[in-house]
Formats: C-alpha cells, structure tokens, sequence
C-alpha cells in the first residue's frame, strides 16, 4: 500500500522550521529529545510531532493519521486514543480509536502521512463512544473500551493463535459490560507473579485488573484485582499510562485529580498527587522525568489547546499547540508498556 499525504487542518502559523528528524522505529525517544503523538479532534488527525520543535507546524509533524468521514459514515469522526506499539511482523503501529465509533491499527512508516484509505491493517466499529484501544503482546488480541452502552469491553482476537501478526484474520470473540470506561493498558508485570502480566481498565470510580487466558478465539478475561477511586462527588476516568520512571508505577486521572498506583500494592486509590479537574492525558517521559498533560475545558467542548510540558504537574515550563486545536490525548511516543 502506498500512502497519500493528507492536508493538516488547523496548524499554527509561523516560521517555518527545519524538517523534524524521522520517527525511529525501535527507539523509545529520538536524539536530542523524544516524540509526542497528540489526538487533535478539531483537524481529525493523529500526528506525530517532534518534542523539541519550538512550533507545532506542518514542518514539525513526523507522521499522521486521518480519519476519513463521508456523508454515509461518521465512524472516525472525533478520534480519542492513540498508542505506538511494536509488532513482530509489521513494526510498529499505531493502536486509534474514535468517539464516532471506530477502532483501527495503522502501520507507522517513517516520514509517512496516512489517511484511513491507506495503511489501516486493521478496522472494527466498537461504537458506543470508544476512548481507548490496546494490545495483548503475546496474545495478539485488542481490546477496546467505551464510555456508554452495555458491551463497554470489545475483545477483538486472531483466530489463528499462531499467527497474531494477521490483523485480516482478526474476529470479535467477547464483550463485557464496564460503566464508564475511559482507559486501558496492559501492564506486563507485577510483584504477585501473575503469568503473563494484567490488562488493566480505568472506569467510573474504579480500576480493574484481569488477567488475559487463553489464545486465540479462546481468549477470555478474568478479575484479578478491582480497586475502588475513594473520594466524594464524580468519580468519571479520562486516562491512564504507565509511569515510564517507576516500573509498576501507573498514572490516571478522574474528574478530580490525577493519582499515582503502584501496582505491587494493594490499596484504595484516593490520594492525588495533582488536585486539577478536567486532565484528560497525562504521561511522564522516562528519562528527562518531564510530565505531559492536557487539560480540558468547557468553552472548548472539553478538550485542550495546548500541550503542557514540566517536571512538575501544573507547573509548565513550556507548552505546544495553537488556540484552534481539539487536543484529547497526548502520548509518549514509545512501544514500551512501562
């Protein structure tokens, strides 16, 4: 398949810049800095946008993604979730979901613009407003979750075990029901020796870890470990990453703060290291120990317009973005699960 460079609605104007260096397939971060993948849900793009550049313009996006929208299908419209997983067979990808009703994996080549015409190995319709899609490692399978309906867990499987990399051989096997849920991560290890590490789902006033069994159509989910949000008023979930300076370490935020879990403890979350409404991503890059969050607002229909950058939460040493974006996730570009 061959890519078609799309047009990127919504740039900020200004200087332009020198080329951002392509996306390193295999590395973690980029020399010199590291990349942000950023849901802009005004421009309908997930772009790929180099960390250092000092403007967010079209020069500075390494790679992006549409979702094309027709007259017959809204599906793609308002995306919701990105993750860049590694795959054995196609590299890397990138894991999308939209509000509209769609989930996708998209291959990620480097220097590559996409739409969802080309390089989307991967397609399904959750509906019911997904806010986030991920990966099973050895499993192959995707899971997505969605805010409302009954069936908020869709667990999407290779029907041959053997092959997990075949993303056309791909059926939906289960479904379950999770009010709320907004987040879902796989975490590949934990202190309780749990075999081949826990799913975990950020939902309304509570965090669940399952165990993934089975292969194939076979796969299945079973509760491990649920984890009440302990606080009074809303208890709504927005995200949920690894925190990539602690392994074991998980960050998620909710409709009052943002909130650290060490996975190797048992306990009630009800203690924010961040008392900020409305943080609808948060992330924290390994090395450099630099935050990344958005914070929602409602004269912007909950969504940001800028990305905050700090070592310290609420206190941004420097910001991207332009006053007509949409933004609803921002990621760390990296293929580690923690």
């Amino acid at each position: 398949m061959h890519s078609r460079r799309t047009v990127l609605k919504g740039l900020a104007a200004g200087a332009v810049l020198a080329p951002a260096s392509a996306l390193a397939a295999g590395s973690a971060h980029a020399a010199g800095g590291y990349h942000l993948a950023v849901v802009d849900q005004n421009s309908g793009t997930v772009r790929i946008f180099d960390r250092d550049a000092t403007r967010w313009n079209d020069d500075a996006v390494v790679w992006s993604f549409a979702g094309k929208t027709h007259w017959w299908s809204d599906v793609w419209a308002d995306l919701s979730d990105v993750k860049i997983r590694r795959t054995r067979a196609r590299g890397m990808i990138a894991l999308v979901v939209a509000s509209g009703g769609a989930a996708g994996v998209v291959a990620v080549r480097r220097g590559e613009r996409t739409d969802s015409d080309n390089d989307l190995l991967w397609e399904a319709e959750p509906g019911d407003n997904p806010h986030s899609i991920e990966r099973i490692p050895h499993n192959g399978s995707i899971l997505t979750a969605s805010s409302k309906g009954g069936n908020n867990l869709q667990l999407y499987s290779p029907a041959d075990p053997d092959d997990i990399d075949d993303f056309d051989n791909y059926e939906k096997v289960n479904s379950w029901s999770f009010p709320g849920a907004h987040g879902i991560l796989w975490d590949p290890r934990t202190s309780n020796s749990v075999a081949e590490g826990v799913l975990w789902v950020l939902g309304e006033g509570k965090l669940v870890g399952y165990r993934v069994t089975g292969s194939g159509t076979n796969t299945d989910l079973d509760v491990w470990r649920e984890v009440p949000i302990a606080h009074d008023g809303a208890k709504m979930g927005h995200d949920l990453q690894p925190d990539y300076t602690h392994r074991g370490h998980l960050l998620l935020t909710d409709s009052r703060g943002v909130y650290r879990y060490d996975v190797n403890n048992d306990r009630v979350i009800d203690d924010p290291i961040w008392r900020k409404g409305r943080v609808k991503s948060i992330a924290r890059h390994r090395s450099s120990e630099e935050y990344i969050w958005v914070v929602g607002s409602p004269d912007t229909g909950e969504m940001g317009t800028r990305v905050s950058i700090g070592t310290e939460l609420g206190e941004a040493s420097e910001q991207r973005g332009w006053s007509q974006a949409r933004f609803y996730k921002a990621r760390i570009v990296s293929p580690d699960y923690e």
